[in-house]
């Protein structure tokens, strides 16, 4: 006997008489009627738990030929003691909806503490909690309702006629309607359960959103501010050098201040792109362009990085004309950036190195099409480790790995690449020690076409022009 059953009031039990089910004569089983019952719950329990529940009653009540029957839920309320409410009813006990019973004065409280289906006499001479029950309780039947690790309540039917009593069928009917709620309940919790935790989820992530966009005003509020400051002292720093000797102490502190000013202002600028990136201000304006030219202008803006970092830059590109449908501002904003990201972590007098090829696809009849022109930057810097490289596109990302310097910027060079590297109808991605120390990074963009309008000795004229 287990510790809730010896607590049980002598009273009570004189009122169990559940051995009693096994001798009385029962009905044959209706297996179809108990299945129609089953599915007309199943539907309405597709529309709420409480008419799901009202319509259990009442198929209790008549299945199992009871003069009342209802569904008990385990409560305890602020104000009182554990007890029983009455959550649905049928029959004579209907008035009685929502009230309550107290757990150790009820027969709920007793089928829950012996776990399992009871059978009751004339309950309501030992259960004062059911006194004013009319008219006089012959049978109760009690079945707990399993819901997860623990009972939920019970259902049950009440015979107020001497010449009905409950047989073996009433209990089968009766847990099956009972498993049936525990486990429609169980579904129920879980689902409460999930929508209070997607909802906590939802607030949470509206909150993250929130002190996200207050991050971004802030950072472009802030970069907006810093700008206008920055063009004057920039001018008048650049004013004050052409009066100084060169070579003198006041040169040389101009000169530096120079220098921090203008990283300070490429620094802000990163700021303002990463404003406009997020809320999409960032403008591409497509033209017909050619691809040495926009090779040419970067490799002509990095240059004094690399030279005073000593790097080698090695520069290889078609032979021939190729045109770009891209616009070549951006396109060089797109090289500058990488070839920067080269130049900045990698050791002094490291090798890099800028192709351009053009990969061509065959079409129908044999013809090729103007294809993909590829961009490839490879340097001989601090690899990137395999398991950050998925992140190296997300703002504000920098990695441990490599080391900072005097320039290293925010990490939104290359989320900037990868923006307008896509405005582009282009692709981006990286590769870090494959078979050496470096990164490579290869972007790949739309030829427009080939261009004819000057032939290749002309071509060939004009890059030696601009060599010079």
């Amino acid at each position: 006997m287990s510790s809730n059953e010896t607590g049980i009031r002598a009273a009570h039990r004189e009122s169990l008489i559940t051995h009693e089910l096994a001798s009385r004569v029962s009905r044959r089983p209706n297996y179809e009627a108990e299945a129609r019952v089953l599915r007309r719950l199943a539907h309405a329990l597709a529309t709420s738990d409480a008419a799901m529940l009202d319509m259990l009653a009442s198929e209790a009540a008549r299945l199992c030929r009871a003069g009342s029957a209802g569904i008990s839920v385990l409560e305890s309320p602020p104000d009182m003691q554990a007890s029983f409410r009455w959550t649905a009813l049928a029959g004579h006990c209907a008035p009685l909806l929502n009230t309550y019973r107290p757990f150790d004065d009820s027969v709920c409280g007793v089928t829950l503490a012996m776990g399992k289906p009871e059978l009751f006499k004339t309950p309501q001479r030992y259960f004062p909690s059911i006194e004013v029950l009319s008219p006089p309780v012959v049978e109760a039947l009690l079945v707990p309702i399993p819901v997860g690790d623990g009972p939920w309540g019970a259902i049950w039917v009440m015979s107020h006629d001497e010449n009905a009593r409950f047989d073996a069928e009433d209990l089968r009917l009766l847990s099956s309607l009972a498993d049936f709620t525990g486990a429609a309940m169980q579904v129920a919790r879980m689902q409460a359960l999930a929508e209070k935790r997607a909802n906590e989820a939802e607030e949470a992530q509206a909150g993250l959103r929130q002190a996200e966009e207050r991050t971004h005003e802030f950072i472009a509020t802030l970069s907006h501010e810093l700008r206008s400051p920055i063009a004057p002292v920039i001018s008048s720093l650049e004013v004050l050098s052409r009066t100084e000797a060169a070579g003198s102490a006041a040169s040389r502190a101009l000169g530096i201040a120079q220098r921090q000013m203008d990283r300070l202002k490429r620094l802000v600028d990163d700021l303002l792109d990463a404003s406009r990136i997020r809320h999409g201000k960032v403008e591409v304006k497509m033209s017909t362009c050619h691809l040495a030219d926009v090779v040419w202008d970067a490799v002509h803006a990095v240059q004094p990085a690399m030279e005073v970092r000593r790097h080698q830059l090695t520069v290889q590109t078609p032979s021939e004309p190729i045109a770009l449908h891209a616009d070549a501002a951006r396109l060089t904003q797109v090289l500058v950036n990488l070839l920067g990201n080269s130049a900045k972590y990698s050791p002094d007098g490291s090798h890099i190195e800028l192709t351009a090829t053009v990969e061509q696809e065959p079409t129908v009849g044999g013809k090729t099409s103007p294809g993909m022109v590829k961009f490839t930057v490879t340097d001989d810097g601090h690899a990137i480790p395999a398991d950050k490289l998925p992140y190296v596109f997300d703002m504000f990302t920098q990695f441990a790995s490599r080391p900072a310097t005097a320039d290293s910027g925010l990490g939104i060079g290359l989320p900037l690449v990868r923006y307008l590297v896509e405005c582009h109808g282009g692709t981006v991605c990286v590769a870090s020690g494959n078979g050496r120390k470096g990164t490579t990074v290869s972007v790949m963009l739309p030829v427009l076409e080939r261009l004819q309008i000057i032939s290749p000795m002309q071509w060939q004229e004009s890059m030696n022009e601009r060599t010079r």
